[in-house]
């Protein structure tokens, strides 16, 4: 009986941290189709809009958006469509190879 207490007990303290185990990832999008200074206020609204995203930042010169996101609550493909479906289409940068 006492064994089966603690592996509750366990368990509920794994189901617990399990949002504590999630992974935040930063990730780049090229964004397109930005033409004035307001334009990266736009999409920078858009992308914290999605669920799982922690921080953006959107510099207009280089039309890139910078997105800090917890991987375990949304994903690359939910982060470029939200900006995409703005009119602002965005796709993740390709990694530079070192």
């Amino acid at each position: 009986m006492k064994c089966r207490i603690a592996v509750a007990t366990l368990l509920g303290a794994l189901v617990i941290a399990a949002p504590a185990l999630a992974d935040e990832l930063t990730a780049t999008f090229v964004v397109e189709k930005m033409n004035c200074a307001l334009c990266p206020v736009t999409v920078r609204k858009a992308i914290l809009n999605v669920e799982g995203v922690i921080e953006a930042a959107v510099d207009y010169q280089s039309k890139i958006a910078t997105v800090t996101y917890d991987d375990t609550r949304t994903d690359l493909t939910q982060i470029a469509k939200a900006s995409t479906n703005i009119g602002y289409p965005a796709r993740p940068q390709a990694k530079m190879h070192e």
